[in-house]
């Protein structure tokens, strides 16, 4: 089970540091959307969502890259992935692969991690 937890965590935190980067240096082109997605995504960068998520994308994948603070960094990155999985099993279902993989990337890690998150249940 070390070997997969190794190889989730690694893909995992490469794909948020990727996609954190990618909300300020728009490198990955953004594939055409229709006029609902549109309307979301103008919405959340108006209101300044795009830059916390990139920063938390960021810092999480880069802690999980080094092993370092992982169930911080889960902490952080579980609500990014219920919502990536959200808008894209509403909105934008094409795209539900990636977002499912971090969703249950993230949920697979903490649930190995399960120690460090059982005093939030309290």
């Amino acid at each position: 089970m070390k070997k997969a937890e190794m190889v989730v965590r690694i893909l995992l935190g490469l794909m948020m540091v990727v996609f954190g980067l990618n909300k300020f240096l728009h490198f990955l082109p953004m594939p055409p959307s229709n006029e609902d997605v549109a309307t979301v995504f103008g919405s959340l960068m108006m209101m300044g969502i795009f830059p916390i998520a990139g920063v938390i994308e960021v810092i999480g994948g880069a802690l999980l890259l080094a092993n370092k603070q992982t169930g911080i960094a889960l902490f952080f990155l579980a609500p990014v992935a219920f919502c990536a999985f959200l808008f894209h099993l509403m909105l934008d279902p094409g795209g539900i692969g990636g977002a499912a993989f971090f969703l249950i990337a993230t949920a697979f890690l903490m649930y190995l991690k399960k120690d460090k998150f059982m005093g939030l249940m309290d």
